[in-house]
Parts: structure tokens; C-alpha cells; sequence
């Protein structure tokens, strides 16, 4: 019910921006014909001709980056993800689209499993990420991810300092990109308590999480279930992982 009601609102929303275009195009053409003087018709049709075609150029760049996002974050599927990217960028002739392709490319590097790729692409673009605060949580938290998969609590537990900072802070100025929940969870597992990071797990709804997120939420459980040498609840959880996790890779 939830995938259709965003698949319908998504048309719905396309539908409403055509209908804006053909009103918008329909009064540049009348205008270019009822206006009589040559240099105003002139006006006309060349500065509405190349608003018309840089608007529908960004909505086109728009789909690009949404079918990519779509492949990465509800289909997990990384082949689709890169064929989206390829194209986005190709087209993307202003680099309007720059800062969005490398926290896209941190996050495919991470579901391919290559969690020191995306450190080392994390600290390739230290300023970009270091840019703003939504920038800089997503860069501890995806750091704080990949050290718990490398099995490097110590340096989980300085990402886990800097995101509390975050908690503790003024939250206006960031939006609440991931559960700290969840950040509570991967800290006390770097801290070798394996049942609190499950209760922290357990207070997180899966019903507000996309794929992706589920797929490593469920991962997540497993390993920590696995450390208790439960064995039912790995099998459990891993079954669910793989329910979404379609092409992604899970290493550690």
C-alpha cells in the first residue's frame, strides 16, 4: 500500500508539472503571435524557448537522479544504480548534481562491501562533507557503519562520540537522517554489550525503513545475535536480510 501510494503520488506530481509546462509553453506562444511589435515577439520566443528548455532539462536530470536513488535505496540493486549514475552524469553538464554523486558513491561503495573504499572516498572529499551538518553526521555515521563491519571497535566508538555530539546539539540545524537508535546500537555492541545493542535494535519500527535500510538493520541483528551464539535468530534475521538486500554485499 505504501510503494503505491508513492508511485501514485510520483505520477500524480509529473502529471501536475506537465500540465504546468503546457500552460507555460501555450502562453509563450500566444504571446509571440498577438504581440506586435517584431523585437517583443523576438523577446518572447527566445527567452521562453530557453526557460521552457532549462526547466525541462533540470526535471529530466531530476528523473535521472531519482531512478538512481530508487535503484539504490528501494530496489538494491547496484547494477541499476551505476547504469543510472553513468547516465546522470553524462548528462549532467553543469555538475549540478556533484555533492549528491559523492554521498551516493559512499553509499554504493558500502553496499558492494568495500567499507575501506568508502572510507578512503569519504576522506577524498574531507570539505565537501565537512560542508554542512547534514553532511558531516552522514559522514560519522557511514564511517561508524563501516568500522562496525571491519570489526574496529575503537574507532567506532570515536565515530559514536562525534554523532552524540550531534544529539546533544541544537537539532535545527540537521535533519534526523538516521535513528540514533540504531547509533545506540552499534555503540554498545563496540562496547561488547551485545543484548543492549539488540534492546536499542528493538525499539527501531522496520515498517518506516526502505530496503536498503532493512537490509542492513537485519544484518545488523544477525551479527549481534550470532556474538550470543544464537544460532535460530541469526538464521532468522539473515533470512530477512536477504529478503531485501537483492544485490548488495555484507562482509565481516
Amino acid at each position: 500500500m505504501k510503494k503505491f501510494f508513492w508511485n501514485s503520488y510520483s505520477v500524480t506530481k509529473q502529471l501536475g508539472l506537465l500540465f504546468i509546462y503546457l500552460i507555460f509553453t501555450l502562453y509563450i506562444v500566444t504571446a509571440t503571435i498577438t504581440t506586435p511589435a517584431l523585437s517583443a515577439k523576438l523577446l518572447y520566443a527566445l527567452g521562453g524557448g530557453v526557460i521552457l528548455v532549462g526547466a525541462l532539462y533540470y526535471e529530466y536530470l531530476k528523473f535521472l537522479y531519482t531512478k538512481m536513488t530508487t535503484a539504490l535505496t528501494m530496489q538494491t540493486d547496484l547494477a541499476q544504480c551505476k547504469k543510472a549514475r553513468e547516465k546522470l552524469v553524462k548528462y549532467d553538464i553543469f555538475n549540478g548534481f556533484k555533492g549528491s554523486l559523492i554521498i551516493f558513491d559512499s553509499l554504493c561503495l558500502m553496499d558492494e562491501g568495500n567499507y575501506q573504499g568508502c572510507l578512503e572516498h569519504m576522506n577524498q572529499h574531507h570539505d565537501f562533507f565537512h560542508g554542512s551538518p547534514d553532511y558531516l553526521f552522514i559522514f560519522w555515521y557511514n564511517q561508524l557503519l563501516c568500522y562496525y563491519f571491519l570489526k574496529e571497535p575503537t574507532k567506532m566508538l570515536y565515530c559514536g562520540d562525534k554523532l552524540r555530539e550531534f544529539k546533544h546539539s541544537d537539532q535545527k540545524h540537521f535533519s534526523p537522517l538516521f535513528s540514533f537508535d540504531e547509533i545506540d546500537a552499534l555503540i554498545a555492541s563496540a562496547n561488547g554489550l551485545h543484548q543492549k545493542s539488540i534492546r536499542h535494535l528493538d525499539k527501531i519500527s522496520p515498517k518506516r525503513l526502505n530496503a536498503r535500510e532493512k537490509a542492513y538493520y537485519y544484518h545488523i541483528l544477525a551479527n549481534e545475535y550470532r556474538i550470543l551464539n544464537d544460532s535460530k535468530q541469526v538464521g532468522h534475521y539473515l533470512k530477512l536480510a536477504r529478503k531485501y538486500q537483492n544485490t548488495m554485499h555484507f562482509r565481516g
